[in-house]
């Protein structure tokens, strides 16, 4: 019965690659834009104190093969004086004119003040490239408008406890609902270059 159920969804996603949004091989260069408040504190203080000055602004970048992307940001906040990211490998399907990704990243950041770089998000951040094993996973979903070569999407970026070297790989879908009052929301802008 595995196999049978394997064998159908193989069969619907290689045409749904193909055929729609913009076919097998994808390169997009963008900008994009990060609240730098995670849903609990939107949920708290609402939006009546939010301004400009709480949004990270930077460069989006994805290259999709079928229904893999390898997704990186750039983002500079001015507020915090960081500049820092998220490197992520995603499954993504074009359905139509949409675009679902869901994935696996590493934040990353350089505080200016401190001089400092790390690597992983809040729940274990790894100041040595060395220790990139200890340094926690985000999860990273996303939902994309396919408009020509030009694309709108808007995503979200839910910090985990699990590491490579803690493999505690049960809490990545088990702490979703707790890991979603965390994330970081975000849109992006891009145009399709191939």
């Amino acid at each position: 019965m595995k196999k049978v159920i394997i064998a159908l969804l193989i069969a619907l996603i290689i045409p749904c690659c193909v055929f729609a949004g913009r076919g097998l091989f994808d390169f997009t260069v963008g900008v994009a834009a990060q609240s730098d408040y995670d849903v609990e504190k939107v949920k708290e203080e609402g939006m009546k104190d939010f301004s400009i000055d709480q949004l990270s602004f930077g460069a989006d970048l994805e290259m999709k093969l079928a229904f893999l992307s390898i997704d990186g940001k750039v983002m500079y906040a001015p507020e915090l004086k960081t500049i820092g990211g998220i490197v992520s490998a995603n499954l993504a399907l074009d359905i139509f004119f949409l675009r679902v990704k869901a994935g696996l990243g590493y934040q990353y950041q350089y505080n200016f003040d401190t001089k400092a770089m790390s690597y992983g998000n809040a729940n274990g951040a790894v100041t040595s490239f060395d220790a990139f094993k200890d340094a926690c996973f985000d999860i990273n979903v996303g939902l994309d408008l396919l408009l020509g070569n030009l694309t709108v999407g808007a995503y979200a970026t839910l910090p985990t406890e699990t590491s490579i070297s803690n493999g505690n790989w049960e809490g990545l879908v088990g702490n979703i609902k707790e890991n979603w009052s965390k994330a970081k929301l975000g849109m992006t802008i891009g145009i399709a270059l191939l």
